[in-house]
């Protein structure tokens, strides 16, 4: 990946969200092009379950089709399920990340950013060659929520980075919406704060168009179809199956939504791969296949 561009504010490129917020970067590095706004940042849990990669993936989907682009961090679960939705709907995802745009944090994003970069843009305020610490994801969520006219939350326990984006989002005066959960589920506690805190209840791409005051893309609702698993199948292979996502999952993600081990499901992935229901994608990650 390129390391871009570098802009100062003092730049005519450099954003004009940016330059209004408090400790705005003095430095900002970007691959692509920053699409225009309004923008809307998804965000939610990195070990995410089925419910909040669909959901992820229908935002990205429904948001695309509308023409309004989609920012996230790049991390595993939602970040990435949001991205890939949106890249593939043919939209204009924006990745900001805690490392040089150089890096890739996961690795198994690599391809992933190279594609959002060529599509959408990479933006990062670290040079080239810095690596991703600790410290530097809470503080790159500032530019995320900056960005954003709009800020969801998908899934997020009660002490998430997600929160520290929403509550960033207040202090900028952005709007925050959250997509409630089951209750009693440890990801559903985070964004269930944000609902008792005033944040808009949206269940899906329509409800963010609604906030937005634009009307969705029918064509991004309709389902995609998925072949039903065949009789032949075993009960675990079907529940992997049912957990599996269009957009690309870990076997971490799929074998916590099904309830068994990481060493079963990886058989059983296989077993769906050799039947033509599931693909294996780059970074040990596996999707539902769709027609």
């Amino acid at each position: 990946m390129s390391p871009g561009c570098c802009l100062s504010p003092s730049d005519e490129s450099y954003p004009r969200e940016l330059r209004e917020i408090p400790d705005s970067p003095k430095q900002l590095f970007l691959a692509g092009r920053l699409p225009p706004g309004p923008r809307v940042a998804v965000v939610g849990a990195r070990r995410c379950d089925a419910y909040g990669i669909e959901v992820a993936t229908e935002l990205g989907v429904g948001l695309a089709k509308a023409g309004v682009p989609v920012i996230s961090g790049g991390a595993e679960g939602v970040d990435t399920a949001v991205l890939k939705a949106c890249l593939e709907a043919g939209g204009k995802p924006v990745a900001v990340l805690g490392t040089g745009l150089d890096q890739a944090y996961p690795v198994g994003n690599r391809s992933l950013f190279s594609s959002i970069a060529e599509q959408g843009a990479l933006l990062s305020e670290y040079p080239e060659g810095t690596p991703g610490r600790r410290a530097h994801f809470p503080r790159r969520n500032r530019l995320i929520s900056g960005l954003s006219e709009i800020v969801v939350v998908v899934r997020a326990a009660p002490k998430s980075g997600s929160l520290i984006t929403a509550r960033l989002a207040v202090r900028q005066g952005r709007r925050v919406a959250a997509v409630p959960g089951q209750v009693a589920q440890a990801l559903s506690q985070g964004v269930h704060a944000l609902l008792r805190q005033g944040a808009s209840l949206v269940e899906g791409s329509e409800d963010v168009l609604a906030l937005l005051g634009r009307k969705p893309v029918k064509s991004a609702q309709s389902p995609r179809e998925v072949p039903p698993p065949p009789s032949n199948l075993g009960e675990d292979a079907k529940r992997v199956f049912a957990v599996l996502s269009p957009s690309a999952m870990t076997v971490d993600m799929v074998a916590s939504g099904c309830g068994l081990t990481s060493a079963q499901v990886v058989g059983l992935l296989l077993q769906l791969e050799f039947e033509g229901l599931a693909e294996h994608c780059p970074g040990t990650m596996y999707r539902k296949v769709t027609s």
